[in-house]
């Protein structure tokens, strides 16, 4: 994986998080707490707004790495996380997706073939 490409796409989801007024919890960045693992992975970003219970997810992907079974596994492990709200409402929490500007349209096609497509949950950001 390209280290350089990887931090430069989750200080891009830092600062998209920033820009909607979220704190960040942990991320996998320089001078931040490593996130805790979520369903069998760690996301590369946790965020919370001040006067919410949820968090956000977010993930940095390489394009060379889009089509792998770890991304699968990852998206639908994010995509799908939900969080009881009171009255035992199913709230599934934001995740936004960062990938550089050049596979955008093949992430948009994996959320289709991974089966996410419906979960309006789902952010992308081509950075």
């Amino acid at each position: 994986m390209n280290d350089n490409e990887h931090k430069k796409l989750v200080k891009g989801i830092i600062d998209h998080f920033e820009s909607k007024g979220l704190k960040i919890i942990s991320a996998a960045y320089d001078g931040f707490e490593k996130c805790e693992t979520i369903g069998n992975h760690e996301p590369d970003v946790i965020a919370q707004k001040p006067d919410e219970d949820f968090y956000h997810i977010g993930e940095a992907k390489t394009c060379e790495h889009l089509s792998s079974d770890r991304t699968r596994e990852q998206f639908e492990d994010f995509g799908n996380t939900v969080m009881l709200k009171t009255g035992a409402t199913r709230t599934y929490l934001p995740f936004c997706i960062a990938v550089p500007k050049k596979c955008i349209d093949d992430l948009k096609k994996y959320i289709i073939d991974f089966g996410l497509s419906m979960n309006e949950n789902i952010e992308t950001l081509a950075l």
